[in-house]
């Protein structure tokens, strides 16, 4: 058995296994949730509509559903819990979800999208993340968050849409634009997949056949294959995320949205990566310690061919002169 071969094996099925996680976070609820892309926080969404009350003789909003509803709130927190700012945020923010009709968060994987609620409540810190639903998961996943908040806006209790809440077209014009280099993320993951899985099989081989370089080469190329498209797909999401993060930031602040990279997800892929770029390096090694041991053999048996034939010269030549 070749030992030799068991490290860029192991290395081959780790990638494997990393990059499949990549693909498939978030595909149902609940599953690995924390390895999202981006995740936008709407807790706050609208809070910009509340007006400012200070007292309960203050000035009294227009007369509209929306309207009412926030004046009662400013209202309500004013009265009951005055003076505790930090209490106020986290009650109107579990608050302003809830009333109007959409979710605390909203998580991109690259395929589908989940949303949920925070526990115990949107201000607490580490906040645990509770799942409410993912979309169908879909190839090529295309991340249209303004058309999921107008959808739950229309159907909530008050019937509103994002325009009440001043939501700024630059997001999705900016994200319409992340979403083709999304559609390349996923064929790149789809292609270091395929490369690591057949690196993995030819490893197997490999393990079984000794001195055939040829076989390392194989295994180079796949390994080379793999860890190049895992690259290019790790270096577009990096970028994809901090592009997002930044947009939705500069416009969305104004009015309760934040988002926020996915650090583990970053973690997942790029680890990936290294791995991949070890079997590769372990299959140079390996094909260049077997071309140079392949030489070493074809250079004895010249020299011993050479030296039996030169032997043969010298009996002959002996027998020739009578000795």
């Amino acid at each position: 058995m070749r030992l030799t071969a068991l490290f860029p094996l192991a290395c081959a099925v780790v990638a494997f296994v990393l990059s499949m996680l990549c693909l498939f976070a978030g595909h149902k609820p609940g599953f690995m949730e924390d390895y999202a892309i981006v995740t936008l926080n709407t807790s706050t969404l609208g809070h910009n509509l509340i007006p400012t009350a200070t007292t309960s003789s203050g000035p009294s909003p227009t007369a509209t559903s929306i309207g009412s509803f926030f004046s009662s709130i400013a209202h309500n927190i004013s009265s009951t819990i005055e003076g505790d700012l930090n209490s106020i945020i986290g009650d109107v923010a579990d608050k302003l979800a809830k009333e109007i009709g959409i979710k605390q968060w909203y998580s991109l994987h690259l395929m589908d999208l989940c949303e949920g609620t925070y526990a115990p409540n949107a201000t607490q810190k580490g906040a645990h993340e509770n799942v409410t639903t993912c979309s169908n998961q879909t190839a090529m996943y295309h991340f249209d968050i303004s058309k999921q908040l107008n959808q739950e806006l229309e159907i909530g209790p008050l019937h509103i849409n994002l325009s009440d809440i001043n939501w700024p077209s630059e997001i999705q014009d900016g994200l319409n634009a992340l979403n083709t280099a999304l559609d390349a993320t996923f064929v790149l993951y789809a292609i270091g997949i395929a490369a690591a899985g057949c690196a993995i099989l030819a490893s197997l081989v490999a393990c079984f056949l000794h001195g055939s370089h040829l076989i390392s080469f194989g295994n180079w190329g796949l390994a080379t294959i793999s860890f190049l498209a895992l690259l290019i797909a790790s270096i577009i999401v990096t970028v994809v995320q901090s592009k997002a993060t930044k947009l939705i930031n500069k416009y969305g602040n104004e009015i309760g949205a934040y988002a926020y990279k996915g650090n583990k997800y970053l973690v997942l892929t790029w680890v990936a990566v290294a791995v991949m770029f070890l079997a590769m390096l372990a299959w140079v090694a390996e094909f260049c310690v077997g071309k140079r041991n392949k030489g070493r053999e074809y250079t004895e048996k010249s020299s011993g061919r050479g030296w039996g034939r030169s032997r043969r010269s010298d009996e002959a030549a002996l027998r020739r002169s009578g000795v």
